[in-house]
């Protein structure tokens, strides 16, 4: 019982949803089997018990055999999947509409059948929303509507112009974003793959009129911006004004995405040491911000939090990076909330040069993230160079060369890490009137394939 999929749902359905569940629960329509209820009645005060015995199970449900336990725990948990499923169905009121317009015309019933396309029809085109959800809900009410025409023989007269129309654009936005995809995947994970149609999709798609539906053309410009040719910066600059001028006609989790795609674009840029790029990804950041793109069900990722402060830093938006850390810290997901917060602050009183401040907001915790926890002793570091503080600094790099053996931090990031300690060493070290001295450091700085921190090596330096 303890390692079942069902307690693993309920422990972590917030405590209004389980009050939602229980009253799913006590339906008969959803649940007949008897047993099933007071299971659930025990387990929902009992969710975090140290463990829970069968025996216990048992006399809770009132049975005395061991196999009832196993059934009535499988009921339960199709109870609580049929539930989850009935939450995401209800959330999609277009999936409604249709499912009722298709029970009509099933039972031949011509004037409601009729009523209820006609409401189903209003209700989305009133819609904001005009992504790929859309299109695909607008061609499956325009195929009832053709079905309800055949079954009231009036099928020669119904436009078939228009479902064809339907059933295109809603097969480009899913196409063209399936593209994105494999793009975005292959690049990380260096698999080909068969794209299908995609290319005959690309072809018809040039100087089409269906360019002009932004759900098709943001996919249209963020495959070719991802695919990297020559006019993948324009592309990119198209996309990037299709989501500032029509965010609003996507759902959430589809500008989640978008947003991402566009600003992982620019990430790749910037690696490739275009720093105008920054003033890029920053204008999305705020752009998806303002629309809520940049929340997963309500939350901002610690990540994409440090990224936000990393590029406003960098861009030395100090007073918008104050704000937003206050802002947006409720918004991080609570077990990481505090510790994120107080790396962030940390890296704006350290740019903003207050380091004292800095150095009192990196020694409030550990980070339970590896690399956090190492940029974070890095940071220290470079305050305690600053202040001249050398014993603070040579224990801190100590403290740097213990933590990487004991977390056997391996590759890229051995390698980066190491470099640091050897040449902050040796910056402490370094007698700065021996001009080949200095100038021997700058090049071992300069030469080192692997430094996060030559920018600032290089300006201790000069």
């Amino acid at each position: 019982m303890e390692n079942s999929p069902l307690l693993e749902i309920l422990r972590t359905l917030p405590k209004e949803r389980l009050k939602t569940f229980e009253k799913f629960v006590h339906s008969p329509f959803h649940v007949t089997h008897p047993g099933v209820v007071q299971l659930f009645e025990y387990l929902k005060h009992n969710l975090h018990a140290a463990s829970l015995e069968q025996s216990t199970l048992l006399k809770a449900v009132g049975e005395t055999d061991p196999r009832r336990i196993y059934h009535l725990t499988n009921y339960l948990l199709e109870a609580v999947e049929k539930f989850l499923a009935l939450e995401q169905w209800e959330e999609q009121e277009p999936v409604h509409h249709l499912g009722t317009v298709t029970a009509l015309r099933r039972l031949h019933l011509k004037g409601p059948f009729a009523g209820m396309l006609r409401y189903a029809h209003k209700r989305l085109k009133n819609s904001a929303l005009r992504g790929a959800d859309y299109y695909r809900s607008d061609y499956a009410l325009s195929l009832e509507a053709y079905y309800g025409s055949l079954q009231q023989g009036r099928a020669k007269s119904f436009n078939l112009q228009e479902l064809s129309d339907a059933q295109d654009i809603a097969f480009l936005c899913e196409k063209l974003r399936t593209g994105c995809l494999l793009l975005s995947h292959q690049a990380v994970s260096k698999q080909e793959y068969d794209k299908g149609l995609l290319d005959n999709t690309l072809q018809f798609l040039q100087g089409h009129r269906y360019l002009e539906i932004p759900a098709v053309a943001v996919y249209y410009h963020g495959y070719y911006a991802q695919l990297g040719g020559t006019d993948s910066d324009a592309h990119f600059g198209q996309l990037k004004i299709l989501l500032q001028e029509h965010a609003g006609q996507f759902s959430l989790a589809e500008m989640h995405d978008l947003f991402l795609m566009a600003i992982n674009f620019c990430i790749r840029r910037i690696n490739q040491t275009q720093e105008h790029y920054f003033r890029e990804v920053f204008d999305l950041y705020q752009s998806g911000l303002q629309h809520g793109a940049l929340l997963e069900d309500g939350l901002l990722s610690r990540w994409t939090y440090n990224n936000i402060t990393g590029t406003a830093l960098r861009l030395r938006e100090f007073t918008w990076v104050r704000h937003f850390l206050q802002e947006y810290a409720p918004f991080l997901p609570e077990n990481h909330r505090e510790g994120a917060f107080q790396f962030n602050l940390a890296r704006y009183f350290y740019d903003t040069g207050d380091l004292r401040q800095a150095m009192q907001h990196l020694l409030q915790r550990e980070h339970d993230d590896l690399l956090q926890n190492l940029i974070a002793k890095v940071m220290l570091c470079k305050i305690y160079y600053e202040l001249g503080e050398t014993d603070a600094l040579e224990n801190q790099l100590d403290s740097i060369q213990i933590y990487l053996r004991r977390k056997k931090v391996l590759g890229y990031h051995r390698d980066n890490y190491t470099a640091i300690i050897r040449f902050m060493r040796k910056l402490v070290a370094l007698n700065f009137s021996d001009r080949a001295e200095v100038k021997s450091l700058k090049t071992a700085i300069h030469t080192t394939s692997i430094l996060t921190e030559r920018e600032w090596l290089l300006k201790q330096l000069d």
